[in-house]
């Protein structure tokens, strides 16, 4: 089966649930590094396996010795590549086959952008039964899909820039597309945001949680993605230039209601029409999923 948008405790519930229906001799959980949790089940044996090493030697082949009908797997957060075909996938392909369909898929929101990664997570539930085919939400109705929207809100902090700022703006805009090259183009609005979040500095308040890309503000209260994010509100300077790092971020604070400072510059646009293309994807899944089931 796989479902969508629980947290631990639902998890837990649900593994156990499972196990006690099931008679299962052995679980093994699949997890990411960022988001190893330690469950607490009964009647039992579990052996945790993080994402890294599902490729490795040393586990595929023990495994694909020990896995059988008695066994269930579960997938907890692995969906880690929009690529469907990535070989970590395909190792976990084999696993799966062997457990007879018991098999748990997890994760917090049906896709890192685009519809079609659904089709990683039918894969995982259903090795080789969708293969070549596209996304389709007939297939909601066929499989053990359970959705709970996770319902996002944006909230746009709008601030002005001044002369003097949109005139380094401008400048630094310019030179970036002069000087691009054979470079990735995509760091080109990387770069802005980071500027335009240089502005946001004076917005910062001394008793609220904020998020950058990076420490280059040097304040306490103004955590990067790449520090031991917590359950809480965090107020956003920048977003993460990889949309996966970005829902990560949301995953460990449980945010759904989401504060960006935006400034008046071209690129905070940019940033938030993708943002709410991005909710509106979300959103339709969530959507259709529900007439479809």
């Amino acid at each position: 089966m796989v479902i969508i948008g629980l947290k631990k405790l639902k998890k837990q519930q649900e593994i156990q649930r499972y196990v006690d229906e099931h008679n299962i001799r052995k679980t093994y959980i699949f997890y990411f590094k960022k988001f190893k949790y330690e469950y607490n089940f009964k009647n039992t044996e579990v052996e945790y396996i993080e994402y890294s090493d599902i490729i490795m030697y040393k586990y595929f082949y023990r495994l694909l010795e020990e896995i059988d009908s008695n066994c269930l797997i579960v997938c907890d957060e692995i969906m880690r590549t929009q690529n469907r075909s990535d070989l970590t996938y395909n190792c976990m392909h084999h696993y799966i086959n062997q457990v007879d369909g018991n098999v748990i898929v997890f994760e917090y929101l049906p896709i890192i952008d685009d519809k079609e990664n659904m089709m990683i997570l039918l894969d995982l539930n259903t090795p080789q039964k969708y293969k070549g085919k596209s996304f389709d939400y007939n297939y909601l109705q066929v499989e053990d899909v359970r959705i709970k929207p996770v319902r996002l809100k944006f909230n746009w902090n709008n601030i002005s820039t001044t002369d003097k700022q949109k005139e380094k703006y401008n400048k630094k805009r310019d030179n970036l597309f002069d000087t691009l090259g054979n470079k990735d183009p995509d760091t080109i609005p990387r770069a802005l945001q980071l500027l335009a979040g240089d502005y946001k500095k004076a917005s910062i308040e001394n008793d609220k949680l904020y998020i950058a890309r990076n420490k280059r503000h040097k304040l306490d209260n103004v955590l990067s993605y790449n520090d031991e994010i917590k359950k809480g509100h965090y107020i956003i300077i920048d977003t993460h230039y990889r949309r996966l790092d970005f829902i990560d971020f949301l995953k460990k604070t449980e945010m759904t209601k989401l504060d960006y400072i935006a400034t008046d510059l071209s690129i905070d646009n940019v940033v938030m029409n993708s943002l709410t293309t991005w909710k509106a994807r979300l959103d339709s899944i969530y959507a259709k999923a529900n007439i479809y089931k």
